[in-house]
């Protein structure tokens, strides 16, 4: 708790932690107000089978796929803004044992990255839904099944890449290069739209980030449980992977 109550202090006074935190959640509200707002437009205009096929908790919820970019970089941010300060080593010296250090700076993922992802959703989805009623067009209360299934399992998979940052900021030791193979790794399968067909299902049903938030929609051939499986599957060995690196080389 000693360490943890420390990765929290050093968390509050980088002042790029704070601003991310409140930035993910502002860009939630306002990524759910554009796309709604234009998916409000289209559904005006739309023929009856695309009114048919008009999937509003899908439209107002595009934006978490740039969300998902900001919350990893958070996790980032809590290992590589040692590195780059150069606190490491006073770090380690402090608590003793490395382990312990990684398991504490986890947990501050965790513990940070929860609530600022419930905060995101939860007003990506009320701001989207309710620009999508003030157009006029369907929209779906907190009472649906697929609406409670997003709020409650959506911040979840947000957090499970914010943990994936932090492996990241570990491993490479340095803000921009984590952040920007985060980056790539989690815009991947949203670009594989160009790809050939047999790639394009392989990515958007395999791929551990693309299966989570897919099985958490209800859009996945994948059962709930193998979804996020994946996802929590690949984490768990990044994690080793960075503590095997954390333990063998020098902070």
């Amino acid at each position: 708790m000693g360490t943890l109550r420390a990765e929290w202090t050093k968390f509050s006074s980088i002042r790029a932690t704070m601003v991310l935190s409140l930035a993910a959640v502002a860009v939630s509200a306002l990524l759910g107000w554009m796309f709604s707002s234009s998916a409000a437009g289209e559904y005006a205009t739309a023929t009856p089978q695309e009114r048919l096929d008009f999937q509003p908790l899908d439209m107002s919820m595009r934006g978490l796929f740039i969300v998902q970019l900001l919350i990893a970089a958070l996790g980032v941010l809590v290992a590589s803004s040692e590195y780059g300060s150069g606190t490491m080593r006073a770090s380690v010296a402090a608590v003793g044992r490395r382990g312990r250090l990684l398991v504490a700076k986890a947990g501050m993922t965790v513990l940070t990255a929860l609530p600022v992802s419930v905060a995101s959703v939860w007003l990506m989805y009320t701001t989207g839904q309710t620009t999508l009623a003030s157009g006029g067009a369907p929209y779906l209360m907190p009472g649906d099944p697929a609406v409670l299934r997003i709020l409650l399992l959506a911040p979840l998979v947000l957090t499970l890449l914010a943990l994936f940052g932090l492996t990241l900021g570990f491993l490479l030791r340095g803000t921009a290069a984590a952040v920007n193979v985060s980056t790539a790794f989690l815009l991947t399968p949203v670009m594989s739209g160009a790809a050939p067909g047999f790639f394009r299902e392989l990515m958007s049903t395999y791929w551990p980030s693309m299966a989570a938030f897919r099985s958490v929609s209800g859009a996945s051939e994948l059962p709930l449980w193998a979804g996020f499986g994946l996802l929590i599957g690949f984490v768990a060995v990044m994690q080793i992977a960075a503590l095997v690196r954390f333990k063998n080389r020098d902070a």
